[in-house]
């Protein structure tokens, strides 16, 4: 299945933020409760958390870096 290309960015976001928020949310759950019984609860309710801060977040910061990476090596990202 292909995607309209002008959604790029926005599916690109969102893969990021579904990737980043699922690894911070693991690590700041074990750090902050360990593995006890509650773990996977306190931990998916934190990866919801962190999902819905880190998506808007990542569609106004990705092209952000694809910017400054283009300015500072001279190489357009596709």
């Amino acid at each position: 299945m292909k995607i309209n290309p002008k959604f790029a960015g926005v599916f690109m976001s969102l893969i990021v933020a579904l990737g980043m928020s699922f690894v911070m949310s693991f690590v700041m759950t074990a750090i902050n409760i360990g593995f006890t019984n509650l773990f996977l609860f306190a931990w998916l309710g934190s990866w919801l958390v962190g999902l819905l801060a880190g998506f808007p977040t990542a569609v106004l910061i990705v092209p952000l870096a694809r910017k400054i990476v283009t300015h500072l090596t001279g190489e357009k990202l596709e």
